[in-house]
């Protein structure tokens, strides 16, 4: 547990080390992810609530595995797991839902829309 907590309270340099590195990409899925677990044997497993950031981060986890151990100077090997149920809670909304829902909570967008005869286009 305590490997874990010092993961977590690290979590944010590290994504900065790898920014440096030019991993931005991978950088970008890991902030759709979320570490659930090191074992103590070093085993990290990492959620991932994008079906998209956990296949480029399975894809790569023997890179991430590499740089978290470079970085924390620990023995780290990673396990990446898809949170289907985490997905669906936090899927993103399309365009279109988004700009529907803009239309109806925005004053001035409504005002645009009443007055003006406006239409969001997507």
């Amino acid at each position: 547990m305590a490997v874990l907590e010092q993961l977590r309270m690290e979590w944010g340099r590290f994504l900065e080390h790898l920014s440096a590195k030019g991993l931005q990409v991978m950088v970008s899925h890991l902030h759709a992810s979320e570490l659930m677990a090191c074992s103590p044997q070093g085993l990290v497993e990492l959620g991932c609530c994008r079906k998209f950031s956990y296949e480029e981060l399975f894809h790569d986890a023997d890179l991430l595995a590499r740089e978290m151990a470079d970085f924390y100077k620990l023995p780290l090997r990673v396990t990446v797991r898809y949170d289907a149920a985490r997905d669906a809670c936090t899927r993103e909304k399309s365009l279109f839902t988004m700009f529907q829902e803009l239309s109806e909570s925005n004053e001035v967008v409504r005002y645009l829309i009443q007055e003006f005869g406006g239409e969001l286009v997507y």
